[in-house]
């Protein structure tokens, strides 16, 4: 008796692959790469707004340029309705993406307040009609990505998760917090748990991934097929290899291989233009992230003004990083309750900021270069 391949299987995937989310203001394909090089199954577009789509902006139809050594990419799309998502998707399957998720689940205000995000999970029917909507315009695979619900007092996941796969969703990723929850709060796999229980599609987790613990701890609460990360690769895109080889462990020439790579590529993306250097700083700084004595490092990235400078910089602080005790980075362990107090540039880039689909606060980026 033969097995019918899965969904991830059919699109070149393991059985349970490792994704890398789609990440506003940090997914463009300089980082994705970076991911992907160490082991990230799926990557994606950044989350897309179906009215710019429909608009024809010009910034959002650049946000979907996909590089020619990218071997599978996803993009993902939200909308304020499953008419405009449906007329969205139908231009995407024209574009060179494997498969398309829906967003049901960013908090942001500026999207959530146009109806789109988590806004669509107060309404199943509306969840169950975009969907739809989506897999009548491709024959792409279509994802939808949810959260528990909108609050703790209206959670709702079985439902909307039941209403996605009714509409055609091939899987469904569950981040594991409400709307109204913050990083600081923590994951509610039990949650999680129900909702793959209650649907026969793939079920994808998502929150709090910064190890292999976390992998292995979601698995064996929830059972997921497969497993999302957020913010825990930023500045650490070697998670994705942590998760395949226990035994890794960060050296300093690694990371200075890796971050000068970035670095080059997203020149190659982006060219001279100053703002390119302005949008590396933050990847910079969480690169930083575990090591000793970076605090002079995070200040003279702060001022880089080119590439250039950014990357004489890196290499001074690895053989300075070479010439002491420990040239391995400490382990990136994050408990929760040193998440609730550690600085979390996601949520400053996004809640704290109010940041919206598509907005960078870098108006003056050039356009990306297609290769």
């Amino acid at each position: 008796m033969t097995t019918q391949a899965s969904v991830f299987e059919k699109l070149g995937l393991p059985k349970q692959p490792y994704l890398l989310a789609p990440l506003a203001g940090v997914s463009d394909h300089p980082f994705r790469r970076m991911c992907a090089d160490q082991g990230a199954h799926l990557t994606y577009v950044e989350m897309i707004s179906a009215t710019a789509m429909l608009y024809e902006s010009r910034r959002t139809y650049e946000m979907l340029t996909r590089h020619k050594e990218e071997e599978i990419l996803g993009v993902q799309i939200t909308g304020s309705s499953a008419e405009d998502v449906g007329r969205a998707v139908a231009i995407l399957h024209g574009l060179p993406f494997d498969t398309i998720d829906i967003n049901m689940g960013c908090p942001v205000r500026k999207v959530v307040k146009t109806g789109c995000g988590s806004a669509i999970l107060r309404d199943p029917e509306r969840v169950y009609q975009t969907v739809k909507a989506a897999c009548a315009a491709t024959d792409k695979p279509v994802s939808a990505k949810i959260r528990l619900g909108w609050d703790r007092q209206s959670v709702n996941a079985i439902t909307v998760a039941q209403a996605a796969e009714a509409g055609g969703a091939a899987w469904i990723t569950v981040h594991g917090r409400t709307r109204s929850e913050d990083y600081g709060d923590p994951v509610d796999l039990e949650g999680m748990r129900q909702v793959k229980e209650a649907v026969s599609v793939p079920v994808v987790g998502n929150g709090n991934l910064f190890q292999r613990q976390d992998i292995e701890h979601m698995k064996l609460a929830t059972g997921v097929d497969g497993f999302m990360v957020s913010r825990g690769a930023m500045g650490n895109p070697w998670i994705f290899r942590e998760f395949a080889d226990e035994a890794f462990r960060l050296s300093i020439d690694e990371w200075e291989h890796v971050v000068l790579a970035h670095l080059h590529r997203q020149q190659e993306a982006y060219g001279q233009h100053p703002a390119a250097a302005v949008c590396m700083r933050k990847h910079l700084l969480w690169y930083a992230k575990g090591w000793n004595g970076v605090k002079s490092f995070r200040e003279a990235v702060n001022s880089a003004a080119t590439l250039e400078d950014a990357e004489q910089l890196v290499r001074e602080f690895s053989e300075r990083i070479r010439s002491s005790d420990n040239v391995f980075r400490a382990d990136m362990i994050q408990t929760e309750t040193a998440q609730r107090f550690a600085w979390d540039p996601k949520y400053e880039m996004d809640r704290a900021l109010d940041r919206g689909v598509g907005d960078d606060g870098l108006d003056k980026m050039p356009e990306i270069q297609i290769n």
